[in-house]
């Protein structure tokens, strides 16, 4: 099985206008349109039997209708998988961690920067320990985000302080655990029980990096991930397979460590 673990596609009627406005302030050009549908495709052409799609509540009222959604899309399009999300200004981080068990979503994506809150930040610690009372997993930007200016809300040191906190929080961690953070990710992530994902690491860690990295931290804890429509979905397959690690540790990045996490 092989899974993309990181990719983001949005409402129809929004698509367009979103991916305009994100690729505008990041300089990207998308490779596809920001639809569920064109997701699907290309989760079917790539030769991935699913995409995990994880969007962000930019605000508390958004946490709800973003659910309805994706229990909705992900009837249509059956390659798609989608984690919920939360917002760290929301009144009830419980009830909502119990709505998400019921209707069978895995955990969450939040961005910090978007959410504009520090991710050791109580808000955040509260809507954590949620997480933990239903055994749903976090996943989190990290890093720099080339669309927004500073601070990180997300750092490597910072994060360390929420994995003392909550031990038994399942976190993952996007970027390899942050872009432009590599010195910071080895200090406080590497061999720790903590997730890290490969998306978008083509753009400021070469291959050789990657590899190195991946070795020290283990690759039973690594995810693939794309972040799609920035990327290509191809092409980032072709570079993870490209890498100097074992056929055994290409099977557990590209699929067998999401099976396992999300419990398909």
């Amino acid at each position: 099985m092989r899974i993309d673990f990181h990719t983001h596609c949005f409402l129809d009627s929004l698509a367009e206008r979103a991916v305009k406005k994100l690729a505008d302030n990041a300089r990207l050009e998308p490779f596809l349109k920001g639809t569920c549908g064109d997701l699907s495709r290309s989760t079917k052409e790539a030769g991935l039997d699913y995409s995990l799609v994880c969007p962000i509540a930019t605000k508390p009222s958004q946490v709800r209708s973003i659910h309805e959604w994706a229990l909705d899309f992900t009837q249509e399009y059956p390659n798609l998988l989608c984690l919920g999300t939360m917002h760290p200004d929301m009144d009830n981080p419980q009830e909502e961690a119990k709505f998400l068990k019921e209707k069978g979503f895995k955990g969450i994506k939040i961005h910090p920067d978007y959410q504009l809150a520090f991710i050791d930040d109580e808000r955040y610690l509260k809507l954590f320990k949620a997480l933990c009372d239903y055994d749903l997993l976090v996943l989190t930007h990290a890093g720099f985000d080339v669309g927004l200016p500073p601070p990180r809300h997300c750092t490597p040191e910072r994060m360390a302080k929420v994995m003392k906190e909550l031990p038994n929080l399942k976190i993952v961690a996007a970027h390899m655990g942050g872009v432009e953070e590599q010195e910071d990710v080895y200090k406080y992530y590497i061999g720790k029980n903590i997730y890290l994902d490969t998306c978008f690491t083509h753009y400021y860690i070469n291959g050789e990096e990657l590899t190195k990295a991946i070795k020290a931290h283990g690759a039973d804890r690594i995810l693939f991930g794309t972040d799609s429509p920035w990327t290509d979905q191809k092409q980032q397959i072709e570079y993870i397979e490209g890498l100097d690690l074992t056929d055994q540790e290409k099977k557990l990045i590209m699929g067998d460590n999401a099976k396992k996490l999300l419990g398909l």
